[in-house]
């Protein structure tokens, strides 16, 4: 686990072990519980951080290639130097 990481995990148990009553809140309870909020819209914002530019680069040349059947990588090149082609 990254440190950045493990200091909001430790500041979130902090804030959430303040309470005087019950039993403390564990990691497993925070985290199980942040689990189920998570959507798909932030499991698409997820990968897409995921991404390098070369990942991006490709996904861009494979959605040029459906509309232009045939086009080579380097057409394809050509179309992104010249301003043809936008993410």
């Amino acid at each position: 686990m990254k440190q950045s990481t493990r200091s909001k995990l430790d500041e979130l148990l902090r804030r959430a072990n303040k309470q005087k009553l019950g039993r403390k809140v564990k990691t497993d309870d925070l985290i199980c519980f942040s689990l189920d909020l998570l959507n798909e819209a932030h499991l698409e914002q997820i990968c897409d951080k995921a991404l390098t530019n070369k990942d991006r680069l490709e996904l861009l040349f494979r959605k040029v290639a459906k509309e232009k059947r045939g086009i080579t990588r380097d057409e394809f090149f050509g179309m992104l130097i010249d301003g043809k082609v936008t993410i």
